[in-house]
């Protein structure tokens, strides 16, 4: 029963952007409308506006990290990450440090998460860091590492 009424997750950075911006719009333009209506002056208009711009930066933080993301690519014998070709042979070790999801918003028993990983593998010269977004490319990037490493 808890199966069926249990949200399905999407991550696809399109509708977390649009989820951030249309929540935003909706709110900040109706502080406004109510302006318009003459139901509040320009001062608390204004300051309403900046206090819920404040609550909701983390949120535009999603959106800077989205667009700042890292590029990863797995060919067939090296890993390419923003660019940089590191082949499987030189990756020691793995460690990964998993943040939090967070939930963007809810539609129609569907739940848009944000969820982020930071890589580090250690490699014979050094060590490297990335970042993954998005569980399902987390879980296989961990499932491949782990089996480059065995």
């Amino acid at each position: 029963m808890k199966e069926k009424f249990k949200p399905v997750t999407d991550e696809s950075p399109m509708m977390i952007v649009s989820g951030i911006l249309v929540f935003y719009v909706l709110i900040a333009g109706f502080i406004f409308y109510l302006y318009l209506l003459h139901r509040i002056t320009l001062l608390p208009c204004i300051i309403t506006v900046l206090i819920f711009t404040g609550i909701y930066f983390p949120r535009f933080l999603i959106i800077n990290k989205l667009k700042n993301k890292d590029d990863i690519k797995i060919l067939d014998d090296s890993i390419l990450i923003n660019g940089c070709r590191i082949p499987f042979a030189e990756i020691k070790d793995f460690r990964t440090e998993d943040k939090k999801p967070q939930v963007v918003f809810f539609m129609n028993n569907k739940m848009v998460v944000f969820a982020q990983s930071k890589f580090y593998l250690r490699l014979a010269y050094g060590q490297i860091e990335f970042n993954a977004i998005g569980t399902e490319k987390i879980k296989l990037l961990k499932e491949f590492l782990n089996n480059i490493i065995n």
